[in-house]
C-alpha cells in the first residue's frame, strides 16, 4: 500500500474538516437544549480547524499565534464534549449516532484524545516550525476523522 506524503493527509483532512464545518452550520436549523449546545461546540471547534488547515495548506499566511490559539481553543472545547452527550440525547437535527452511548469509553477516549493532540498542536505552534505543526495537524485531524467516522450521520 502506497503511503501518503504529510501534505496529501493534510488535504484529505482538511478537506473533510472543511465540509463538516459547513454541513454543520446548515444542520443547526431548529436544534435547541443539549444538541444545539453540543453542535455549537462542534462547529467552533470546526471552525479553528479549518482556520488552521488554511495555513498549513498555504491558502493563508502562516501564523503561529493563531494556531496556538486556535489549538487552545480546541482543547478547551473538547473537555466539554462528553457532557453534552448525556445518554439518549438524540432530539433531531443531532447528527448523533447511538453507537456514541453503547461504545461509551471510546467514545469519551476520543473525546481525551482530541484534547491531548490540540494541546501538542498548540505547544507545537509556539516553535514556528511549519513542517511539525503539520504533522501534528495531521493527528488533530485524525482524531476530529475517527470520531465523525464511528460517531456521526454519514453524509450524502
Amino acid at each position: 500500500m502506497k503511503k501518503l506524503s504529510i501534505k496529501a493527509k493534510v488535504a484529505g483532512l482538511s478537506a473533510v474538516i472543511v465540509v463538516s464545518a459547513t454541513t454543520a452550520v446548515l444542520a443547526h436549523g431548529g436544534a435547541m437544549g443539549i444538541v444545539k449546545e453540543r453542535m455549537d461546540l462542534m462547529s467552533a471547534i470546526g471552525k479553528n480547524m479549518k482556520a488552521v488547515a488554511a495555513m498549513v495548506k498555504g491558502e493563508t499566511t502562516f501564523d503561529a499565534a493563531v494556531i496556538e490559539t486556535s489549538a487552545k481553543s480546541m482543547a478547551e472545547h473538547s473537555t466539554k464534549i462528553n457532557a453534552l452527550f448525556p445518554k439518549g440525547s438524540m432530539d433531531k437535527p443531532t447528527e448523533a449516532l447511538p453507537t456514541i452511548w453503547e461504545d461509551w469509553d471510546r467514545f469519551a477516549q476520543l473525546s481525551n484524545d482530541l484534547e491531548t493532540e490540540a494541546t501538542k498542536l498548540g505547544e507545537v505552534a509556539t516553535t514556528g516550525d511549519k513542517r511539525a505543526v503539520m504533522m501534528q495537524f495531521a493527528k488533530t485531524g485524525k482524531v476530529c476523522s475517527t470520531c465523525h467516522t464511528d460517531f456521526r450521520v454519514k453524509k450524502d
